[in-house]
């Protein structure tokens, strides 16, 4: 897995791309539980179970135009992918949170439909590490 660089002066590794970064940044959880090890992956494993959870529970609640459960899902979801460094699925699962609260469910529905592509690229870094 291609790691961010751990500080602004220090120059990306090589083979890091800045789209990978983007999708998922796993050098403070690396760094915080001393490189990839059981530990870091139970919780990545944690994280992906919860995720997809989240997101099966969403779209089942955006089917049901029930956008105060659409909200609480994507809530959840968005700071456990923060959490683990999905940036862009924390994006996403944000701007779906937005949207419910607003009441602007075609927007909800728009953002949600990325989230499958989203969660499969952040699971094949997980994969990498």
């Amino acid at each position: 897995m291609p790691l961010p660089p751990s500080s602004p002066s220090e120059p990306a590794p090589a083979n890091a791309t800045p789209r990978d970064r983007e999708i998922l940044d796993a050098e403070p959880m690396l760094r915080n539980f001393g490189g990839p090890g059981p530990t870091v992956t139970m919780l990545y494993a944690l994280f992906l179970e919860n995720a997809d959870e989240l997101s099966r529970v969403l779209k089942e609640r955006l089917a049901l135009d029930d956008l105060d459960g659409v909200r609480l899902a994507a809530h959840s979801a968005a700071g456990a992918a923060r959490t683990a460094g999905a940036g862009r699925l924390a994006d996403l699962f944000g701007s779906v949170e937005e949207a419910a609260l607003r009441g602007d469910a075609s927007v909800a529905r728009r953002d949600a439909a990325a989230l499958d592509r989203a969660l499969a690229d952040v699971k094949i870094l997980i994969a990498r590490i």
